[in-house]
């Protein structure tokens, strides 16, 4: 709209006084609402400029919300993601810990397995065996064949046996050791009366390993004697002791104490041999082997001193 001046126009002169003042009055009027007009022209504007003021405002405060809302749901988004990211890395964690747990445990259970399969292939095994020796000691002839069967029934593994396997075993295993045995025991008589005297080391040590009681007083000194003989002095102690412990006082447990004393001299405890020789001589001190045994009585404390310790092994006496 183009803007009105406010320079007042001219009119003509009125041709009256009354007329006069009527215009004047309108002309007034007429300048008063031009200037209201133009007021209010100005007013429209300034309202118009508020309103195109105000309308950018909302403007920006629109754009302001929407950038807000943006940005929220943005953060939103961002926080469900970063939520969903951890709980989707919990559940693999723990479902990896679920899949170690159960690999470890099908490991511990395949370790089971196979130590059940073994503890049953051992079994099976150890009741083959079994078997085969059963067989054996009834079929084998005496000789070493048999006497190998008959190590292997002693050491087998009764554990991994059935009771009436394991009994079946020691039952006839028993049996064929008694024979075994008397057959052994036999043959150390027989080694002994021709002085056989490795013979009767082997066999009759063999006998008293497999008998669990030797009462014989004889088995015990023969065996000794005979060790003494072949110079197993370590082999010869413990029968020579027993036959004496079973025996009362003799010439033959006399000529045994003596014996046992030169073993405990051989293997050099010369304590144990004295304590050995003053029990024989105390019991015929006036026998034939008493000098003999004071000698090495004499010898023993010597050496026991300091001095040379030289034992001789002297003949069995006669049976």
């Amino acid at each position: 709209m183009a803007e009105e001046t406010s320079t007042p126009r001219s009119f003509p002169p009125p041709a009256e006084h009354g007329d006069a003042t009527d215009l004047a009055l309108l002309r007034k009027e007429v300048i008063e609402a031009r200037n209201l007009i133009i007021k209010t022209d100005n007013l429209l504007k300034n309202l118009h400029a508020e309103l195109k003021q105000m309308g950018r405002k909302h403007d920006e405060q629109e754009k302001r919300h929407w950038m807000t809302s943006v940005t929220a749901y943005v953060a939103f988004a961002v926080i469900a993601a970063v939520g969903a990211i951890a709980y989707a890395r919990a559940e693999v964690r723990a479902a990896r810990d679920e899949a170690q747990s159960n690999e470890s445990r099908a490991i511990a259970l395949q370790k089971e397995a196979e130590k059940i399969k073994s503890a049953d292939q051992g079994k099976k095994d150890a009741s083959d065996k079994a078997l085969r020796v059963y067989d054996l000691l009834g079929s084998e002839k005496e000789g070493p064949g048999l006497n190998q069967v008959m190590t292997q029934a002693l050491h087998l593994d009764r554990k991994e046996l059935s009771t009436l396997e394991a009994r079946a075993i020691e039952d006839r295993a028993a049996g064929m050791k008694q024979k075994l045995a008397d057959s052994a025991l036999a043959a150390g008589q027989q080694a002994f009366r021709r002085q056989d005297w490795k013979g009767v080391s082997e066999h009759l040590g063999r006998y008293v390993e497999m008998q669990p009681k030797v009462d014989d007083g004889q088995v015990w000194y023969h065996l000794g004697t005979a060790r003494i003989q072949t110079k197993e002095f370590p082999g010869a102690i413990a029968p020579l002791e027993n036959f004496i412990k079973g025996t009362g006082g003799t010439k033959t447990a006399q000529y045994a104490g003596m014996l046992l004393g030169q073993a405990y001299e051989e293997t050099g405890n010369n304590q144990k041999a004295r304590e050995a020789y003053e029990r024989a001589e105390k019991l015929y001190p006036g026998s034939d082997f008493a000098p003999m045994i004071r000698n090495r009585m004499r010898r023993v404390t010597a050496a026991l001193n300091g001095g040379p310790s030289t034992p001789a092994t002297p003949a069995p006496p006669k049976q």
